[in-house]
Formats: structure tokens, C-alpha cells, sequence
């Protein structure tokens, strides 16, 4: 797919637009992979590790593996739910090269629900992002089950892992970021002022409140305080509903700066619904737990709308269409910052933007979100 330009930033679909992931008819993936989120390993000596047990008899002094790999953990639905409820999610584990060719697609799940009908996530493991804390890597994800009363059905849960392929569930996370029903989390990867910090989007009142807000905990596995709601929705007048989710784990800049990325879902009057990505620059010079917006130095809510056949009219069966971009993976190379995102609820899909010029862009039109929609 050509290349789009956008207020100053090239947008291009990696791929010609089409998945990096999709289902595979024969496996347990067989009728979704979505919302895929990543683990970018550099050659070291521990990751050398990590990458030896991920890709088995492959050896590391391929040249192909110079530059490390990308590990994108994926949702994956079946088509037969063999007695479990529809639409189940487990994830999914495929590793790449920084360029995004796949060296291996693991032929099952990774992590997968409970069995038992009461547990924290028996309806599915969705959304999941993946933090490296010290030698730890922490998945933070949204459990589901609707047997549970309705405050406990949509919960933040958490499993952890040294080797990127066993992970340990935790079980939902501790503190007051649960007490209410919340998903769409994800734990920075640096400690501001000695505090761990999560990005999260709690479900409280209508749709169009659901906003992304900022939480601190002593450790990752601590209790998490919510400190309140860092960005809402702009008005736009496409649409009568709209409201913000966290995606990836933010790109450090330095100087206590970050490039993050987030969703924006839309609903239409007759009920249709899309999903678009944006980008901020989140700034902890300006914390003041008192008023989490002011980290807020940038924004821009348009950056990525659905447009391609991938993107477009979702396969899955919702009530009403939706087209969909669902950001929840990037990492840096060579410049440039690669964002893998879900499209239509149903592809691993991804873009490529010049880091540099995504970042000028943002500085340039400030935080005042209505000055980042599109004309």
C-alpha cells in the first residue's frame, strides 16, 4: 500500500495492508487473532536466553537475528468452542524479526482461561500488554466472565513470566483499580519517583465516560490506587458517542516523556461503531497526583481511521458493523516506530511512522484535543 501522508507524518500500512497474523483454519486460532501486543528482545547475553527458548534448534548466529526479535502475543478465537462459552480468547504467540518476518507461529496458546465457571477469566484472556520489569516480564489483561456479578465480570488481571513462553497467572490485580469493572490496562516501563505506574480505562457510568486513567502502585504486583482520569474524548461530530482506552506500553523519549499510543471508539447514531488509534506525549515533569492531566503535553486523536479491506467491516459477529483499528503493540527501530494494531476485530495488522516526525508533529499542535481532529 502507498504511502499516506498525515498533517506532516507518513503513515505506511507494513504488509501492502495485509495481516502479519491471521487465522489458521487447522490450529486452535481458528476464526479471530486480534489486538496483538509485543516483546521487542535485543541480542544480550539474557535475551540470547530467552530467544534460544523461544525458536528452539534455531541458531542465534543467523544473520537474519542480528538485531534480536519481536515476540507478538496475540488474541486467538476458535470457531468451535467445544463446550465452552463463544467466542473464548486465549493467547497466541508468534515470534519476528524487527522487520516483521515470521521465524515461528507457536501451534498453541500461551495463556488460556480457567475451566472452572465461577473463575476470574472463564469467558476469555483479552488485551493483553506485556511489561519487562527487572528480569520479570508482567501481562497485564482484561479476565472475563459473565457468570460473575456485574462489578466482577471485567476485571485487570495479571500473569508473569522469566522466558516469554510460561507464564504464571496471578489472578486479578490487587487495590482499588478493580472495584469497579476496567480493562484496557497497561504498566509503564519505568518508575516515576520511585512508583510503578498503569494506565488503565475504568467502565464507570455511560460509554462516553470510559476515559484513560492513571493508577500507582508500590511494585506491579502491589495495590494499584487510581489517581483519576488523565484524557477524555473529544467531541467530534461524526459520531454521538466517543471514549478513549490505553494501548501500548509507552516509548520512552527521555526526560521523563513518552510517546503513547490509545484507541478511540466511536459509535454512530444507528448504532455502527469504529475504532481509530492516536498518539500522545505524556510528560511526568508535570505530575501532580492531584491533577494527572497536566502530564498530558500532547495529542492527537485521528493519527490512524480504518481505510483498508482489513480494517473495514468486521468478519466477527456483532450486532452492528464496525470497522476497527486497535492499538496495542510498538516498539522503535531504525527510526521508526512500528505499531502493531487489530483490524476489523479479526487481523494482526501493523504501520510504520517516522519516530521523529510523529513526535515534531505532536509538539506542534499541543494537548488541547480539539485541535487534534481531523479537518
Amino acid at each position: 500500500m502507498a504511502i499516506r501522508c498525515f498533517a506532516g507524518v507518513n503513515i505506511e500500512r507494513i504488509n501492502h495492508g495485509k495481516p502479519l497474523i491471521k487465522a489458521d483454519a487447522e490450529s486452535w486460532d481458528s476464526a479471530f487473532t486480534l489486538n496483538p501486543t509485543i516483546v521487542r528482545l535485543e541480542r544480550s547475553p539474557q535475551n540470547d536466553n530467552i530467544i534460544q527458548g523461544m525458536l528452539g534448534c534455531q541458531m542465534l548466529d543467523d544473520p537474519g537475528l542480528s538485531d534480536g526479535v519481536v515476540a507478538v502475543y496475540y488474541r486467538g478465537i476458535p470457531k468451535e468452542n467445544n463446550g465452552c462459552p463463544p467466542l473464548r480468547s486465549s493467547v497466541g504467540l508468534a515470534i519476528f524479526t524487527p522487520d516483521l518476518q515470521l521465524l515461528k507461529r507457536f501451534a498453541y496458546p500461551v495463556v488460556v482461561p480457567t475451566d472452572d465457571p465461577i473463575g476470574y477469566d472463564f469467558n476469555g484472556v483479552e488485551d493483553q500488554r506485556i511489561t519487562q520489569i527487572g528480569d520479570t516480564f508482567y501481562m497485564v489483561y482484561c479476565g472475563y466472565n459473565s457468570n460473575l456479578p456485574s462489578e466482577q465480570r471485567i476485571r485487570i488481571c495479571m500473569a508473569k513470566s522469566t522466558d516469554l513462553i510460561h507464564w504464571t497467572k496471578l489472578g486479578p490485580v490487587h487495590g482499588g483499580v478493580n472495584s469497579f469493572p476496567n480493562k484496557d490496562a497497561v504498566i509503564m516501563s519505568e518508575q516515576i519517583d520511585g512508583k510503578c505506574l498503569m494506565l488503565h480505562r475504568p467502565m464507570i457510568g455511560r460509554q462516553a465516560d470510559f476515559n484513560i486513567a492513571l493508577a500507582v502502585s508500590d511494585s506491579p504486583t502491589g495495590k494499584w490506587q487510581n489517581l483519576g482520569t488523565i484524557m477524555k474524548a473529544a467531541s467530534d461530530p461524526r459520531y454521538c458517542i466517543s471514549w478513549l482506552g490505553a494501548g501500548s506500553v509507552p516509548l520512552p523519549l527521555g526526560n521523563n516523556r513518552y510517546l503513547a499510543d490509545y484507541h478511540i471508539g466511536n459509535c454512530c447514531i444507528a448504532g455502527e461503531r469504529d475504532y481509530s488509534a492516536g498518539y500522545a506525549i505524556l510528560n511526568f515533569n508535570n505530575f501532580d497526583p492531584s491533577n494527572p492531566e497536566s502530564i498530558v503535553e500532547a495529542r492527537c486523536d485521528c493519527l490512524l481511521e480504518p481505510e483498508t479491506p482489513y480494517e473495514l467491516n468486521s468478519p466477527w459477529p456483532h450486532a452492528r458493523n464496525l470497522n476497527c483499528i486497535f492499538p496495542a503493540g510498538s516498539y522503535e527501530y531504525n527510526g521508526d516506530v512500528i505499531l502493531l494494531y487489530g483490524g476489523a476485530d479479526a487481523y494482526v495488522l501493523g504501520a510504520r511512522f517516522n519516530k521523529n516526525d510523529l513526535v515534531s508533529y505532536l509538539e506542534t499542535i499541543g494537548a488541547q484535543p480539539d485541535s487534534a481532529v481531523r479537518n
